[in-house]
């Protein structure tokens, strides 16, 4: 039985899109190897950008964390100069740090993109950044701690996950009043979507701390096994001085994520401030344990250690600590 042309023709467009999909992939992976030479090549020279380049081959094969890395490498040793592609290395980092649970550190990354175009654009900066739809997804998807790649957005998640893109790049933008007024719509509008409250919160936080702590709770309210939210909660009430009022937030944060070390910093810091030391110390060790790099749990444990009154150990996480926070600062130059 001979198919309609119709079936035949569909049957010749799918096999030459898949023809096209091997061809890209085998172009790209073929890429990767150059690049993956030349930076072992370049080692003593300037492999910033072959580090870059690398990344963004290892992105296109959906080998995420390769391309992480390599990319992370290339901002350490520098991209050069050229705006489109220092732009495509910042936002594709942001996209990844996302993707791999780190939205802090995307968010960092996608508003020095948005301040470079910005720059470029001095007569109508957030008009070029708006104009952007992929930094403002790419935002959207950080600010809101979705796990999706902009590229797996469903149609019905675009007007949400666009509209947190412009208030997060108003806030890239120190545009706080503007950023406000899109934050109240976003909330008027998707309050029972996971992330807006939370968003909203930490926008709220530093010049309103107790009605971020009321948005803060109203996300936990729409995702109750979201840890982060308490974990906010927590930190704001050892900030205050509610220190029992914040234990009990920070022992669920706790058990909701275990390998959270935030989550056990909290909880560290409140257990010591009401006087459960011992425990104190188990949580901060666990958090040293999960974050060995992190100054802020050096520094609780160091604290906590001065309570219990062993001093030597104290002395010994206060210097990690100072080593720590000197790294960190010198990266953030």
């Amino acid at each position: 039985m001979t198919a309609p042309p119709s079936c035949n023709l569909a049957g010749r467009r799918a096999g030459g899109i898949s023809e096209r999909c091997c061809l890209m992939r085998r172009r790209f992976a073929e890429a990767r190897d150059a690049f993956a030479h030349f930076v072992s090549a370049e080692k003593k020279k300037q492999p910033g950008p072959g580090f870059a380049m690398l990344g963004l081959s290892e992105f296109q094969l959906a080998d995420y964390a390769k391309a992480l890395t390599a990319l992370e490498t290339s901002l350490k040793l520098g991209v050069g100069t050229d705006p489109a592609f220092v732009r495509e290395v910042l936002l594709h980092d942001g996209i990844l740090n996302a993707h791999m649970g780190n939205p802090e550190l995307a968010l960092k990354r996608l508003t020095l993109a948005a301040n470079q175009i910005a720059a470029a654009n001095r007569d109508t900066p957030k008009d070029a950044v708006f104009a952007d739809l992929e930094l403002l997804d790419a935002f959207g998807i950080a600010a809101l701690r979705l796990p999706n790649l902009p590229s797996k957005l469903t149609e019905e998640q675009i007007p949400l996950v666009r509209a947190a893109g412009r208030a997060q790049a108003l806030i890239a933008l120190q545009d706080r009043v503007a950023a406000e007024n899109e934050l109240k719509q976003l909330a008027a509008l998707y309050a029972s979507q996971p992330g807006v409250n939370y968003m909203y919160g930490v926008f709220l936080l530093k010049e309103h701390p107790a009605l971020a702590v009321d948005a803060f709770r109203r996300e936990i309210e729409v995702s109750p096994s979201d840890a982060a939210p308490r974990i906010q909660v927590a930190l704001e009430f050892l900030r205050t001085g509610d220190y029992q009022e914040g234990l009990n937030y920070a022992k669920e944060a706790v058990g909701l994520a275990p390998n959270n070390f935030v989550a056990h910093v909290a909880y560290g810091r409140l257990c010591a401030e009401t006087g459960k030391i011992d425990r104190a110390l188990q949580e901060l060790q666990t958090a040293v344990k999960l974050a060995p790099g992190s100054p802020d749990a050096r520094f609780a444990l160091s604290r906590a250690l001065w309570k219990a009154g062993r001093k030597s150990e104290a002395e010994r996480e206060q210097t990690e600590f100072e080593r720590l926070k000197a790294l960190v600062d010198a990266a953030d130059r």
